[in-house]
């Protein structure tokens, strides 16, 4: 559907509608639970993948590895990664939850050299290094009444759910082998998420849901159509481009989401001159990623 545009633009797509979804997300995740919003995010997804693939039309095959691989993707990518960062938005902010799962270009990066035997230049690992660079210092606290009111335990989550991510980017690479269709593969993995999530309820306690605001309900399902759209463009990306080029500018969303959690959430998130310098820096290694 869309392999005629070129992954690294497809990545930069991708970026930009996923900042715009994690704005709607950052607006629900504190107005439901974590759980309830993993769950809708989970509904929303699975049906747009399949929705894609309809309009995308049947594949001629579809051999039943590609079809665990995609699951295996499902359960790293939207089942545990989806519900780490969601966690960890909630417990340490967006902005901070985000730059923190930026580590996810350092496992998929390790993970195309030596397994995927991907080539790597200087250019590359020099971009690379950049925006880690500016990321941290995006992720700069400005007083010491803000981080001691932030458990150094929950950066885990954001950082457990950058290498969730990543094992998601290897297996799909694995994937689209078998079954070159990125919206078949959306599909599958956001509804083996989806069916795990349903299976957890029974053992769920009933607060777990918890009330259902109608703003914050708005919220998700904004978000999750939005963040459904950027998938299909981001597996488009992962499937005809190296995982060192478009993981890399994919995450380019963060300079997006920090000016837009200032503009909205100003009590949590503020916008200093590290965040520029930073801002400035990411978006001069993304330049040599891409070039």
């Amino acid at each position: 559907m869309l392999d005629s545009i070129h992954p690294n633009l497809l990545a930069l797509i991708a970026a930009s509608l996923v900042s715009v979804a994690r704005i709607f997300q950052r607006y629900a995740v504190v107005r439901l639970s974590t759980f309830a919003t993993s769950l809708i995010m989970g509904t929303i997804t699975a049906i747009a993948g399949w929705f894609f693939y309809w309009l995308e039309g049947p594949v001629e095959r579809m051999p039943l590895a590609g079809v665990l691989i995609f699951m295996a993707m499902g359960i790293f990518g939207a089942g545990i990664g989806r519900y780490l960062y969601l966690s960890g938005i909630r417990l340490v902010g967006l902005a901070r939850s985000t730059v923190i799962s930026q580590t996810v270009m350092i496992w998929s990066a390790s993970f195309a050299v030596f397994i995927l035997d991907e080539k790597i230049t200087g250019w590359i690992i020099l971009g690379t290094l950049a925006i880690m660079l500016g990321a941290s210092f995006l992720v700069y606290k400005e007083t010491e009444e803000i981080r001691q009111r932030i458990h150094l335990s929950y950066y885990l989550f954001p950082a457990l759910s950058a290498l969730s991510y990543a094992l998601a980017h290897l297996t799909a690479k694995y994937a689209f082998i078998y079954i070159s269709s990125a919206a078949l593969g959306m599909a599958i993995a956001n509804t083996t998420s989806l069916i795990i999530l349903l299976c957890v309820i029974p053992f769920k306690k009933s607060a777990a849901l918890g009330a259902i605001e109608s703003k914050g309900l708005l919220a998700i399902l904004i978000g999750s159509t939005l963040q459904a759209c950027g998938i299909l463009v981001f597996w488009s990306s992962v499937k005809t481009g190296d995982l060192t080029q478009v993981i890399p500018l994919s995450r380019l969303s963060l300079l997006v989401i920090i000016f837009l959690s200032w503009l909205f959430f100003r009590e949590q998130e503020s916008i200093t001159w590290r965040v520029v310098a930073g801002g400035v820096i990411a978006l001069g290694g993304a330049w040599a990623v891409a070039g």
